[in-house]
């Protein structure tokens, strides 16, 4: 993680507890990459995840990132609908090295790119 260039870390806690963390850096091609997040258990279903995302794609856009780019799995479907709510766009897929199907979502931070 010490080399990830402008890692970011969004954390939502409840109680004292970690309800749910997201994880992002920006990669090589200057986009943001959301690279992890999850909700415990105990806080699924309260909109904990889209909270964290937003905190994520609001600092992403006062840093000037344009775009957000995260990969997901047909096994995680709650996750691939976030996405989808959230605005995202699957643009690709392809075969990790571990032989897992993986799709590719982008998200243009531009307001003027949202609306279309």
């Amino acid at each position: 993680m010490r080399e990830k260039q402008n890692l970011l870390a969004v954390v939502a806690v409840e109680d004292g507890v970690v309800a749910g963390f997201k994880l992002g850096y920006e990669q090589q091609d200057g986009v943001f990459y959301s690279w992890l997040g999850g909700v415990h258990p105990q806080f699924q279903q309260q909109g904990i995840a889209a909270k964290c995302m937003a905190a994520q794609h609001e600092w992403c856009k006062k840093k000037g990132y344009l775009r957000v780019r995260t990969y997901g799995r047909n096994n995680r479907k709650a996750m691939l609908i976030v996405n989808l709510k959230a605005g995202f766009d699957i643009v690709s897929t392809f075969i990790d090295e571990k032989g897992r199907h993986k799709i590719i979502f982008e998200k243009s931070l531009n307001e003027k790119d949202e609306s279309m």
